[in-house]
């Protein structure tokens, strides 16, 4: 079986007043980034 790794873009988008997004939702990256240094787990920041 032949395993070939594919890449699978970010899906990250700065607006127009330099702000990072999660492309087509309005939650910064920051949001995410700080639920996860607070312990939170990916499905955890996922339902926040």
């Amino acid at each position: 079986m032949l395993l070939i790794p594919t890449v699978a873009p970010i899906p990250l988008v700065t607006d127009a007043n330099g702000v990072v997004r999660i492309n087509k939702t309005r939650v910064t990256l920051d949001t995410v980034v700080t639920a996860f240094l607070e312990g939170a787990t990916a499905e955890e920041i996922k339902e926040q």
